[in-house]
């Protein structure tokens, strides 16, 4: 044998070591040539614990030391050389390490065995010992990994002695004295025990330079440690039953002492990987869900206790049966394993698994009995009240689906079977109720109290499934709050049986449904009068003083101060007279420098990398330009103060407006112009407006005109109120009674001027039907004056559970059709369109956010905490009523502490470290969102945030972490939304975030490597990661084997590939994304930098053929292609309705994309461009080529100087982009016949002759046809307006 030879190694090497005359160097080398052959030997002999994969490993291992004998044993005479055989030694482990897992590990154990192992064991250990302080030794290591090198000594030497005490008593007090059937279950824990350290030394014997495979093997000394005690009980046992007069009886050893640190976590991980082993070769004959439930517990007891304490009661016997049961359990695993080859041991696996099952019931009914029974359950009670028939809904789909799965825990079934009955009679007669009376005040109470159940319920039940004080939930939370629920379910009944008249309470009966029809009309702010006051601001800027001056507008919430100054900013006027133009908000907190940052962008194309050089540079690109710089809602002078100096006074008439609602602000900001106070509507104008927003295109009926006109009185003059009303009005417009409900619900607020639009807004919110209610009040999610992204929007809304889940294909599409509810209420803004007509960004008005945030805070529904950045005071705000306070002085006196916020979701917006307190957020947080502006580097919240287990939503990409490993996340369980920035993305190999639907993940200049495991997210619907690849080499065998679909999967953006593995990419999307709707890729050229040959041929032409037609579903592709590139076909699916194509030779594929029968959108870029070599410009003939349905046309960066096109190339096209065509001469005189073509753009392009071509389109189609209906746009490089026609 193999071990054989080794150990005459062994001896020959000491011999020469005693004998010869060696050099210090020669001994270290035999030394570390022993310490390799030690190892070599242990897992040669004893090689049952070695997995499949370790052949290859040891095989290397063997090749290294036969290089190290050749080594040693040079200037050493022939005679003192060894015979040592390495395929000999291959050989034999072939032998051994081939054969069946299970026959290898059924081996009857002879009497010495076991002690030989160990002592073996013992040995190695010593060597690790060695290595490990070696390893200290090295300069390489990191202070982390060099603390976690010391812990891990520290540990190995504890576990050492622990062994060599352990053998000593295994071999010389109780094997060959005590009856084998009596030590079969320690001998079986000793194995285990044993293997499991020799894994320990082999990782490190095989260990390379990995530095991550070095973190986890250090890690594994306190689970050697938790073994080793389940062997320490079990010889307690059989020393105090069986040798009772041995002196090792009363050893310390054996009596009770406080279990390490972490010491439970290590024996629930041991119990997860038994019940996996035993589930896989459960007997037949015998039920497996008693044996589950009896897990479970044991699971949810190792899970549920922190310490040794429950209720200040000690836990030493209870702990002590629970590591005996595990121990047991291990038994049963190894004799199961065993029965499948060993008859005899089947009808003993029985009995212990009986035995197991029935001490586990015993345990629990004890646990409960002693240590919960007299608890008392006192309800969370700071749940949101709004949108709660959604919740319901949601949650009894939830039990559902919980009831119908097969995982879960087995114990939790009867519980949420009796919740799903319960909570579904008592929806059912709400809903029947509501359709008689929609509200009354003893059915609103209970509705209330069932709701506030609900979010209880699945509270617990989520904390028991996380692992969060599960016992307490499972033993006195969930049974107290089912016992509440049939309470109330009794009551119901009765009340509902008896028909109890109860009154409505609502002055206006709120909708039950908004029309499900919207239209995308293109004018979304109707502007109503001001007409006057437009031309006096006109006057101001163009008019006067050639110093620099400033214009401030005056007026309260709502009144129109920034729609005038929009109206005034987009007149022609105003844009042809001045040379650059920027608008920002300002808002009551803001960041200086990124309003620098925001101003400095639309002024000039220049990036400026660094924060200190922002106020610089923008006055320099200031400097001698007569510019127009609106900032509006400002609310202190200081933010004035913070910007002037950037400001630069040419004497060429330059001019900045300040929109303001303090009159003192105005004041301060003045310079020559006096503060321009905003006049209220006149009845007129409200009523005109008023008709506009409710009839939209239609004329108002003469009926109506009356009643109009009386509402529109009670407005006030006020903008936003009359568009308010209006939004309520809508639903009824053509019932003069619903109008004059209205203005009777109006006519009741009426008060203070300034808190009326707040009030209105109230009557507004109170007219949604509840599934809109908390999407509105997410509003105040964002910060104030924000575009809001409609896709994050509706990605949020989902992972919130706002969306009703009638088809979960449609999800997008009905919380599309919710935003344009609130849209058409006139509660939220849309702020830009797509070139569809649908909305991409929307907005709300200041007034609607502030409502938000205090209905939020009385709703319970949302907490939103900020604060200014360092550059400023440090003020921290919170809201409370309808006016923002300060809590600065909470604060100061440290009361402001994160555990304090009793609220589900948490919205903060800080721009250094906000916590500077260790104390956590509280458990039952589920949403938690930064909204910084700026991003933050100073503090890494994973920690932290990692311990909230209930997380739904997590967004914290305004705070950058330099590595962000997905498995600090593990935790998280429920998580449905993740947005963060990091440098580098880590993902975990092993299944984790079961439950996620969105992922976006902004890195900065590195990218993310996706493991198979990604292929095992299945509700994943959104996927934006900057940028990812997909390991295909190792995993696309894995992906087709597995069957893994990701059917949910939506949206999927900047995937990076290489070209030459194109199409092994597009067949794995194409199988495993068949509902795939938006995709962006990106590939590029290989270059591997060892190749000369691929570097060098980079460069040269290459044709592609790339296939997308098997994505069905696909509406929106973005394709990047290298411009070494030559595509010689492109096959798209029909269905495509958009596509942004990166690629060179455009000519050559737009026979290909012209066949889209409903393309809409065409965006063409050549990459070639941004190159730095000379390109010769191309000419760019249609011929007879038609885009069908094209609506909207983008050239970008085209090296083309001719374009020719028919007037049926694009019979549809509305919207003309040409960008950065610096060659182009002119646009094709064919576009004047485009009946439907709206707009021209032509922007930073250098050619006077293209941009007069398409003001001779304007002005050809004005000739024949009469009317202004093209319009006009030229920029210059620095993108700002030259012409506007």
């Amino acid at each position: 044998m193999a071990h054989n030879e080794i150990e005459d190694m062994l001896d020959h090497l000491r011999r020469i070591k005693i004998g010869g005359d060696l050099n210090s160097v020669k001994i270290d080398e035999i030394e570390t040539l022993e310490l390799e052959l030690r190892f070599l030997r242990t897992f040669i002999k004893y090689y049952p614990f070695l997995l499949p994969d370790s052949l290859a490993k040891i095989i290397k291992k063997a090749q290294l030391i036969v290089e190290m004998l050749n080594s040693v044993f040079g200037g050493i005479p022939d005679e003192c050389k060894t015979n040592l055989n390495v395929e000999r030694l291959v050989s034999h482990l072939l032998e051994f390490i081939g054969g069946n897992a299970s026959s290898r590990y059924n081996n009857e154990l002879n009497d010495s065995y076991l002690s030989e192992y160990m002592d073996c064991l013992v040995k190695n250990l010593n060597d690790v010992l060695v290595s490990l302080e070696l390893d200290e030794s090295e300069t390489f290591l990191t202070d982390g990994l060099l603390l976690q090198t010391n812990r891990c000594l520290k540990q190995v030497k504890i576990i050492q002695k622990k062994m060599r005490f352990l053998r000593y008593l295994y071999a010389t007090e109780m094997n060959g004295y005590i009856d084998h059937e009596k030590l079969e279950g320690l001998e079986t824990r000793i194995r285990f025990m044993a293997d499991n350290v020799g894994q320990f030394c082999f990782s490190l014997w095989i260990l390379g330079e990995d530095e991550d495979n070095l973190n986890n093997i250090l890690s594994k000394p306190p689970y050697l440690l938790c073994l080793i005690m389940l062997v320490e009980l079990e010889m307690k046992k059989i020393f105090r039953g069986e040798v009772k007069g041995s002196k090792f009886t009363q050893s310390r050893t054996f009596k009770d002492k406080k279990l390490p640190k972490g010491f439970l976590r290590h024996l629930r991980a041991l119990l997860v990987y038994l019940s996996n082993k035993i589930l896989e070769n459960f007997p037949i004959n015998v039920s497996a869900r008693n044996f589950d439930v009896a897990i479970e517990f044991l699971l949810v007891f190792l899970a549920g206790v922190p310490n040794r304490f429950i209720n200040g009661k000690r836990l030493n016997g209870v702990l002590e049966k629970v590591v005996a049961l595990v121990g047991e359990t291990l038994f049963l695993s190894q004799k199961l394993r065993a029965s499948s080859t060993i008859k005899d041991h089947t009808s003993k696996t029985n009995l212990t698994l009986t035995e197991i099952i029935e001490r586990s019931e015993n345990l629990k009914a004890q646990v409960e009995e002693r240590y919960y029974k007299s608890l008392k359950f006192i309800p969370y009670g700071q749940f949101p009240t709004v949108g709660g028939v959604i919740l319901l809904g949601s949650f009894l789909r939830k039990l559902d689906e919980m009831l119908k799965s097969e995982s879960g825990l087995v114990m939790l079934k009867p519980h949420i079977g009796i919740l799903q009955k319960e909570l579904s009679s008592l929806t059912s007669i709400i809903r029947d109720v509501a359709k008689v009376q929609h509200e009354h005040e003893i059915l609103k109470d209970l509705q209330g109290s069932i709701i506030n159940l609900a979010y209880e319920a699945e509270v617990v039940i989520d904390s028991i499934l996380a692992q969060y004080n599960s016992l307490w939930h499972l033993f006195c939370s969930l049974p107290t709050i089912i016992e509440e629920i049939k309470h109330i379910s009794v009551e119901v009944t009765e009340m509902w049986s008896e028909n109890l008249d109860l009154k409505p309470c609502y002055v206006v009966e709120p909708s039950k449904h908004l029309p499900t029809q919207h239209s995308n009309t293109v004018n979304d702010e109707e502007i109503v009068g001001f007409e006057n006051e437009a031309e006096q601001i006109i006057r101001y800027l163009i008019q006067g003083t050639n110093e620099l001056d400033i214009i401030p507008i005056v007026g309260m919430g709502g009144q129109g101060k920034t729609t005038i100054a929009r109206k005034v900013y987009d007149n022609k006027v105003i844009v042809s007279h001045f040379d650059g133009l920027a608008w920002c908000c300002i808002s009551q907190t803001y960041s200086w420098i990124e309003l620098l940052r925001e101003i400095h962008s639309q002024v000039s194309k220049n990036k400026v990398d660094k924060d200190d050089e922002l106020a610089h540079m923008l006055k320099k690109s200031l400097m001698s330009r007569r510019y127009l710089i609106v900032l509006d809602d400002m609310w202190d002078v200081k933010a004035w103060d913070d910007l002037r100096l950037s400001f630069p006074n040419d004497e060429n008439g330059s001019r900045i407006i300040v929109t303001t609602r303090l009159e003192e602000v105005g004041k301060q900001v003045k310079q020559h112009t006096d503060p321009y106070s905003l006049p209220f509507l006149t009845q007129e104008e409200s009523c005109q407006l008023l008709q506009k927003k409710v009839f939209q295109q239609e004329d108002c009926p003469p009926e109506l005109q009356d009643v109009s006109l009386e509402v529109a009185k009670t407005c006030k003059g006020l903008p936003l109120v009359v568009v308010l009303a209006a939004g309520i009005i809508k639903k009824k417009k053509m019932e003069e009674s619903w109008w004059r409900e209205v203005k009777d619900a109006l006519f009741s607020y009426v008060g203070k001027s300034e808190g009326y639009s707040l009030s209105t807004m109230q009557l507004s919110y109170d007219n949604l039907p509840d599934y809109l209610r908390p999407c509105l009040l997410y509003m105040g999610v964002f910060p104030e004056d924000a575009r809001i992204p409609v896709s994050k929007l509706i990605s949020l809304w989902i992972a919130e559970g706002f969306v009703k889940n009638i088809e979960s294909g449609r999800l997008e599409e009905v919380a599309e059709g919710y935003l344009l509810d609130l849209i058409s209420s006139n509660v939220v803004m849309v702020s830009r369109r797509r070139y569809n007509g649908k909305v991409k960004y929307c907005k709300v008005h200041d007034v609607v956010l502030h409502f938000c945030f205090r209905k939020s805070r009385e709703e319970k529904f949302m907490l939103a905490v900020k604060g200014h950045h360092t550059y400023f005071e440090p003020l921290v705000w919170t809201i409370n009523g309808p006016i923002v306070t300060k809590l600065s002085e909470f604060a100061v006196k440290g009361q402001f502490q994160p555990s304090n916020w009793k609220e589900s979701r948490l919205i903060f917006n800080f721009t250094d470290e906000p916590f500077k307190t260790r104390k956590p957020f509280h458990q039952h947080l589920r949403s938690l969102i930064t909204t910084t502006e700026r991003v933050i580097r100073s503090w890494d919240p994973y920690l932290l945030v990692s311990k909230l287990r209930l997380l739904k939503v997590l967004d914290l990409s305004s705070y950058e972490v330099n590595i962000l490993l997905s498995s600090t996340l593990l935790p998280l369980i429920y998580l449905k939304f993740l947005a963060v920035y990091t440098h580098k993305f880590v993902f975990h190999p092993k299944p984790h975030l079961p439950h996620l639907e969105t992922l976006i993940v902004k890195c900065a200049g590195n990218c993310t490597g996706l493991p198979a495991v990604f292929w095992k997210m299945k509700k994943l619907r959104h996927v934006e990661i900057s940028w990812t690849d997909f390991d295909l080499e190792n995993n696309k065998q894995q992906i087709f084997k597995e069957s893994s679909k990701l059917e949910s999967l939506r949206i999927l953006k900047n995937v990076l590939h290489q070209i030459r593995d194109a199409n092994g990419l597009l067949d794995v999307l194409s199988g495993s994304c068949p509902n795939l709707q938006e995709l962006a890729i990106k590939f590029i050229d290989y270059i591997d930098s060892d190749s000369e040959d691929d570097a060098d041929n980079v460069n040269d032409c290459t044709e592609i053929c790339l296939n997308l037609e098997s994505l069905t579903q696909l509406q929106i592709l973005r394709l990047f292609i290298p411009s070494s590139q030559v595509v010689s076909k492109l096959h798209l699916p029909s269905c495509l309705k958009k596509l942004v194509l990166h690629t060179a030779r455009i000519e050559s594929m737009i026979s290909f994309i012209a066949g889209l029968s409903s393309l809409e959108y065409l965006k063409l870029r050549d990459p070639r461009w941004d190159e730095s070599e000379e390109l010769q410009s191309e000419e760019w003939c249609l011929g007879d080529i038609t885009f069908h349905k094209l609506k909207f046309l983008k050239l970008d960066r085209l090296v083309i100087s001719r374009w020719e096109a028919s007037d049926e190339s694009f019979p549809l096209l509305e919207t003309l982009v040409i960008r950065w065509c610096n060659e182009l001469e002119e646009i094709p005189n064919s576009f004047t016949d485009i009946q439907t073509l709206k707009q021209i753009k032509v922007l930073s392009c250098s050619k006077d002759s293209l941009k007069a071509s398409a003001v001779r389109i304007k002005e050809e189609v004005e000739d024949i046809e009469g009317c202004n209906r093209v319009d006009i746009i030229i920029k210059d490089v620095y993108g700002n307006l030259r012409k506007l026609w």
